[in-house]
């Protein structure tokens, strides 16, 4: 077996010829051609690995990183790319140096401070990592709902998990992602009455009513208030025959059917 390094340097000396995805056949073919003229061009070495970086490429994306640290040891994005590239390849001892450098070189770059969020995450310092998290999100105009939910498995306490998708949810709207995670941590916490309320906005939001509210009837069993579960089954039914005949008669619709007759009428 070859050492790692030589099977970095074999990786970069083939990389022209490396197979690759169509959408980047023409922009390595282009950056091959300038290295064949500019050999010592360390940007040309990062951006072409940022290319097989971007498809998975890992061998061919850390020769030319490599490369690139060689020729410019402080070549811009170089750290963030080759931190990046380590928490990929489930080295996040390796990126964590890495991209602190990337940090302290741009503290305002929301891209680095998630990177080292998620190495920090990976490396179980989750203080920090919730500090980084917070910065990013300070920097981004709208964190996306999967950045919020990313983040929720950090907090030691589900009250301050529900806290951050609650801001999350009033920043950028009811998304159906968070009220699920929000609606699984009350359950969980034994809310039901605030576990509830959540049902109630995805009841009142949706055209397909049937399952949440069978889920409100599930909710209402297991906290032992079985009439209301019954009420909840049975709205259910309704919102089944309100159903087009088409969709109502289906496998799925029938079954749902069935469990909900049996779970209305089953006694206290």
């Amino acid at each position: 077996m070859l050492p790692r390094a030589a099977v970095l340097i074999l990786a970069l000396l083939i990389a022209p010829a490396a197979p690759a995805h169509p959408e980047i056949d023409d922009a390595l073919a282009r950056l091959s051609a300038q290295l064949a003229t500019q050999p010592d061009a360390a940007a040309l070495y990062l951006e072409r690995g940022e290319l097989y970086a971007r498809h998975a490429d890992w061998p061919s994306a850390e020769a030319n990183y490599l490369r690139a640290a060689e020729l410019s040891p402080r070549l811009p994005r170089l750290d963030l790319v080759r931190g990046a590239l380590a928490l990929a390849t489930a080295r996040p001892t390796e990126a964590l140096p890495l991209l602190d450098r990337a940090v302290a070189a741009a503290p305002a770059d929301p891209e680095a401070l998630l990177l080292r969020a998620r190495t920090l995450a990976r490396l179980a310092r989750r203080p920090a990592a919730l500090a980084d998290y917070a910065a990013a999100f300070r920097r981004l105009a709208a964190p996306s709902p999967d950045l919020w939910l990313e983040r929720v498995p950090l907090f030691d306490a589900p009250a301050d998990a529900l806290r951050s998708l609650d801001e999350a949810i009033a920043q950028i709207g009811p998304v159906l992602s968070l009220h699920l995670r929000a609606l699984d941590l009350e359950t969980a916490l034994g809310r039901t009455d605030a576990a509830l309320a959540r049902l109630d906005l995805l009841v009142a939001g949706s055209e397909r009513r049937e399952l949440w509210l069978k889920r409100r009837g599930d909710l209402l069993a297991a906290a032992h208030r079985p009439a209301e579960a019954r009420a909840a089954y049975t709205a259910a039914l309704a919102a089944i025959a309100a159903l087009p005949s088409w969709l109502a008669r289906s496998p799925e619709i029938a079954a749902l059917s069935g469990e909900l007759n049996r779970l209305a009428t089953t006694p206290p």
